[in-house]
């Protein structure tokens, strides 16, 4: 089931980035999404709440010799203090695969961090979102996402990729900035 969601984002970020674009990846984990932005994009600047994961992720890309990276150690809340100017921004909610999983994104950053990117992104600039409402926190975030995306205003495609008859599966949200008719 979930290979479904790992195709349908990797053939989004390939149909929609390019070597000249800069990306966030604003959950890092342990960085594989982290590695294939690199290889498809220009520079990724990579965002962890966890050292744990900032170390991983930097020992990772070291072994692929990828130098076109910047790990920062801060929530995804403060990407714009770091980085204004980028093509999208990928994010892989829940928590650090084989780690500590109390330590989860919340609704509450997610939504701030929602709503702080929309109101900056740049024509034709994405958000792409993997949630999993398969866990407590993560019910509770992809509930606050679904009421979030459906108060867009027409300056943004939304869609949603997932199973309607399967309510606690992994789906994928992206948020497209559209061009102004202008």
């Amino acid at each position: 089931m979930y290979k479904h969601m790992k195709q349908f984002v990797s053939h989004y970020l390939l149909d929609h980035l390019n070597k000249e674009d800069i990306v966030v990846d604003a959950t890092i984990g342990n960085g594989n999404d982290t590695l294939f932005l690199s290889e498809i994009s220009k520079f990724v600047y990579g965002f962890d709440i966890q050292q744990e994961a900032i170390d991983k992720t930097k020992s990772y890309l070291k072994s692929f010799k990828i130098k076109n990276f910047k790990l920062i150690l801060d929530s995804h809340e403060n990407i714009l203090t770091y980085i204004k100017d980028f093509k999208g921004v990928v994010f892989n909610l829940g928590y650090l695969p084989n780690a500590d999983k109390s330590i989860t994104t919340t609704k509450e950053s997610t939504i701030n961090t929602l709503k702080r990117l929309t109101d900056h992104l740049n024509e034709e600039s994405f958000i792409i979102m993997t949630c999993y409402p398969g866990h407590d926190e993560g019910f509770i975030e992809a509930l606050a996402i679904k009421d979030f995306i459906k108060e867009l205003n027409d300056s943004f495609n939304v869609l949603t990729y997932e199973f309607i008859n399967k309510p606690k599966a992994p789906f994928v949200v992206v948020i497209e900035k559209k061009r102004s008719n202008n």
